[in-house]
C-alpha cells in the first residue's frame, strides 16, 4: 500500500470513515468531514473524493436501496503502520529506531515516554 498515493483531502474523508462504527453514505461523509474539518464540501467534491479511494483500493463501496455505502478496504492501524514505514525508509532508509529516538528528541510528553517505556518492556 502506498499511503503517498492519497491526498490530504482524502485523508480527511478516510479518517471520517475509519472513526464511525457504522457505514457511510455520501451524505453523512460529508456532514462529518465538513463539522469536523471547518469544510463547507459540497455533495460532488466528497463523492469525487469516495470515488478515488474505492478506485485507489483504499474504500469498497455497495448499494443499499437508493444509497451506496463506504467501507474501509485497509484499516486506520495497517494505514498508519505503512505511513510510518513509508517515512523511515524515505527519512532514514527504513531505519525504525532512528525514527523512535527521533521522536522521543523533542516530540514526546513526559507521559508518552512513560507509555513507550511500557511497550517496549512488553516487548522483551
Amino acid at each position: 500500500m502506498e499511503t503517498n498515493d492519497i491526498s490530504t483531502c482524502e485523508r480527511l474523508v478516510m479518517k471520517v470513515i475509519w472513526d464511525s462504527p457504522e457505514h457511510l453514505a455520501l451524505q453523512e461523509v460529508m456532514d462529518r468531514v465538513n463539522e469536523e474539518n471547518g469544510k463547507q464540501w459540497k455533495p460532488q467534491t466528497v463523492s469525487t473524493f469516495l470515488a478515488r479511494l474505492v478506485r485507489k483500493g483504499f474504500l469498497t463501496v455497495y448499494r443499499k436501496g437508493r444509497y451506496s455505502y463506504y467501507v474501509p478496504a485497509v484499516t486506520k492501524d495497517a494505514f498508519w503502520r505503512a505511513t510510518m514505514q513509508e517515512n523511515a525508509r524515505f527519512f532514514n532508509k527504513g531505519d525504525m529506531g532512528a525514527m523512535a529516538c527521533c521522536l522521543c528528541e523533542d516530540m514526546l510528553s513526559e507521559e508518552d515516554i512513560k507509555r513507550l517505556k511500557q511497550k517496549i518492556d512488553e516487548l522483551n
